[in-house]
C-alpha cells in the first residue's frame, strides 16, 4: 500500500506541474529573466528535476528532497512581492504580501526541522489559501499564474503528504536510499 501511495503522489506531482505549464502564456527569452512568473515556472521546472533525479536514484525521501520543498514554500511568496514591485501594485497589497512571506517562511521553516506534514499542508495551504484569495483581486499578477500555482502547490502538497514517513525516517537516519543510509542491521 505505501509503493502504491508512492507511485500516486508521484504522479500527482508530474501531472500537477505538467497542467500548470499548459497555462504559460507564450513569452520572449528576456522575459524569464524579468517576470517573476515566468522565473517561477522555470524554478518549479527544476524542483520537479530534482525529485525526478532523486526518486530515479532510488533516494526516496532524501533530505536533498525535503529542504528544496522547503526552499520551494518559503521562496513562494517572492513571487508575488517581484510582481508587486516590477508591475507597481498599489501600496496597500505591500505589508500583505510581506505578512505572507514571514508566514510561509516559518511554515518551512517548521516542516523542515519538525514536521513534514506542516510542510506539505504548508504547500497546499498557499494555493488553497493565499493565491486562490488573489484571483482577481489585485493588478500586479495575471491570473494564469495563480490558477497554475494553485495547481502546483495542491499537487507538490499531496506529494509531500505522501512522501511525509519516508522525510521523517530519512531524518532519523533509517531510510534506504536516505542521505544517511539505511541503520545497520537494516535490509535496504
Amino acid at each position: 500500500m505505501k509503493r502504491d501511495l508512492d507511485t500516486v503522489g508521484l504522479v500527482a506531482l508530474l501531472l500537477g506541474y505538467s497542467a500548470a505549464a499548459l497555462l504559460v502564456p507564450d513569452f520572449r527569452p528576456l522575459e524569464l529573466l524579468l517576470e517573476p512568473t515566468i522565473g517561477a515556472v522555470a524554478g518549479t521546472a527544476a524542483l520537479v528535476t530534482v525529485v525526478v533525479v532523486q526518486r530515479s536514484k532510488g533516494r526516496r525521501g532524501s533530505l536533498l528532497e525535503r529542504r528544496v520543498m522547503a526552499a520551494f514554500l518559503a521562496l513562494m511568496p517572492t513571487v508575488y512581492l517581484s510582481s508587486w514591485h516590477l508591475h507597481h501594485g498599489a501600496g496597500g497589497w505591500l505589508g500583505l504580501e510581506l505578512l505572507g512571506l514571514g508566514v510561509f517562511a516559518a511554515l518551512a521553516w517548521w516542516g523542515l526541522k519538525r514536521s513534514p506534514w506542516v510542510l506539505a499542508a504548508g504547500i497546499a495551504a498557499h494555493g488553497v489559501l493565499w493565491d486562490s484569495w488573489h484571483l482577481g483581486r489585485q493588478g500586479f499578477i495575471a491570473d494564469w499564474y495563480v490558477v497554475a500555482c494553485v495547481v502546483v502547490d495542491l499537487a507538490f502538497g499531496f506529494y509531500v503528504a505522501t512522501q511525509a514517513r519516508a522525510f521523517t525516517e530519512a531524518l532519523q537516519g533509517s531510510a534506504p536510499g536516505s542521505a544517511a543510509g539505511p541503520r545497520p542491521g537494516s535490509a535496504g
